[in-house]
């Protein structure tokens, strides 16, 4: 009965993955004039998935495992692994099967159209072009939430989606803590006197190309099973653990911002890749959260990428690479350029503090209007309220402002929030790895990290959706998900790059 439902489950990854890769040619290569042709393929193939999970015979195979009235497992036998298995996929059936497989067509073309959309408005920095696709969103994923669960609030049903358990209560509530203390810091650290050495010039964009690819080689990113290519906006796709897709972005006047976005993304790609294959298209093979999926991602970009052995190990290899630039250069400056923290209006460009402002921002955003606080058309006004208000900067057009994240376009509501509970675990699960393993600094200098890649591989990656979130990282660190860890480590370091005590 289990090796049926299994079966069943791996048809619908199989087309599920054709799906994700078409989603991410859109991002990529495709022609601009294939938007039609791209948002009728996607429909088609959504409305496929869906037919398939709601279809009799999925639901009958489904049923001989466990009771489809009160989610009971009928079978003794299983393991605790495959009781996850079926349990999951429950819940999966459950939430699915009460969508109309005609809204699921519909709001899949609707996504793809508004991504295109989307595109053309960041270019031309106007809100208002991107406007009438918005609010189409917004209105089909209230109209989804309501089908998932009319019960609950609309965007605790959205947090729930990409963050099992999450609320706005239990949000807003960890949030409004974080804030107090990101402004806390920022008041202590805009007193300090640091001089920061300037790190400019022009770099190579094919020299900074390589180096992304040495780095993505060295944190164990397998290019057998996987590829990296260039967007607007970097991001992972994971069609299936032995096919991942990375993309970066590169500014030759800034050569710090490829190499974060190769670290974080490669971080996300680690995971995509240490999936289980044996369970593909199962819940035992899928992320179990987006919280935890960032915080693989943060924790490579943060917590090694920003530290002071990263650049200590590299600076003869920078020196090589970019001799005018960085002729004079130390490790140290390197450390503290990339960790100077500056308010500013882009989000991926933030440093560790800010950025936790930056996704705040965001949820008041989404929260607002989703429980019918905002109109749509008074999005950009609160957005630049508030970064004026938490970051004392205000946007000079909609390209620097509220149009700048993919997100709302690909119809991705509710998800910010997973950035900050990312860093959150990010830090607890870098506290418990030196706990297990002792010179995780000189691991990092001298560019040994395939321990470090296997210590998170056997704690997260390796379980799929077996445990909830926290259970997962209770089991990695032997504590409950906690903001401790995350705060302590931003008082220590940036307390010493600012020579600041934060009290």
């Amino acid at each position: 009965m289990l090796i049926k439902l299994k079966q069943q489950l791996q048809h619908i990854g199989l087309i599920s993955s054709i799906q994700s890769q078409l989603s991410w040619d859109q991002e990529t290569y495709m022609p601009d004039a294939s938007i039609s042709l791209r948002s009728s393929q996607l429909s088609w193939l959504s409305k496929m998935v869906h037919d398939l999970w709601c279809a009799s015979s999925f639901q009958d195979c489904l049923s001989e495992c466990v009771d489809l009235s009160t989610g009971e497992i009928l079978i003794s036998s299983l393991t605790e692994e495959e009781k996850s298995l079926v349990s999951e996929t429950y819940k999966d059936w459950k939430r699915l099967s009460v969508v109309p497989s005609s809204f699921v067509a519909d709001y899949t073309k609707s996504v793809s159209e508004a991504t295109h959309v989307w595109q053309k408005a960041r270019r031309e920095q106007s809100f208002s072009m991107f406007l009438p696709s918005l609010k189409t969103l917004i209105q089909d994923t209230k109209q989804l939430a309501a089908y998932i669960d009319s019960s609950k609030s609309c965007y605790d049903v959205l947090l729930h989606e990409y963050e099992p358990g999450l609320t706005y209560a239990k949000t807003k509530g960890l949030f409004d803590s974080l804030k107090r203390e990101c402004v806390h810091m920022l008041e202590h650290i805009s007193k300090s006197h640091h001089q920061f050495t300037p790190v400019s010039g022009v770099f190579s964009s094919d020299k900074q190309w390589a180096f992304s690819l040495r780095l993505l080689e060295l944190m164990g990113f397998d290019f057998s099973r996987g590829r990296q290519d260039k967007s607007t906006h970097p991001f992972t796709s994971g069609f299936h653990p032995n096919d991942v897709r990375l993309t970066t972005r590169i500014k030759e006047d800034n050569l710090f911002e490829c190499i974060t976005s190769t670290i974080h993304e490669g971080g996300h790609g680690l995971y995509e890749q240490g999936l289980s294959t044996e369970y593909f298209g199962t819940p035992l093979g899928q992320s179990v959260s987006l919280g935890i999926h960032e915080s693989q991602s943060r924790f490579w970009e943060n917590h090694v990428c920003k530290h002071l052995s990263f650049w200590e190990g590299f600076l003869s290899e920078l020196h090589q690479l970019f001799p005018e630039q960085l002729r004079h250069i130390t490790s140290q400056q390197l450390y503290e350029h990339v960790n100077q923290v500056v308010p500013g209006l882009i989000r991926i460009e933030a440093d560790e503090i800010t950025y936790m402002l930056h996704i705040i921002i965001r949820f008041e955003c989404e929260a607002a209007l989703f429980n019918d606080e905002l109109a749509v058309e008074e999005l950009p006004e609160l957005w630049n309220a508030l970064y004026k208000e938490y970051l004392g900067v205000v946007p000079s057009n909609d390209g620097e402002g509220v149009l700048q994240d993919i997100h709302w376009a690909s119809g991705i509501f509710g998800y910010f929030p997973t950035y900050l509970i990312g860093s959150i675990c990010s830090a607890q699960l870098d506290r418990a790895l030196r706990k297990d393993i002792s010179n995780v600094d000189d691991m990092i200098k001298s560019k040994q990290w395939i321990p470090i890649k296997e210590w998170m591989d056997q704690r997260v990656s390796s379980f799929g959706r077996q445990f909830s979130p926290n259970e997962l990282i209770k089991r990695a660190t032997g504590e409950d998900i906690t903001e401790t860890y995350l705060l302590d480590y931003l008082k220590k370091k940036y307390g010493a790059i600012y020579g600041v005590h934060f009290g």
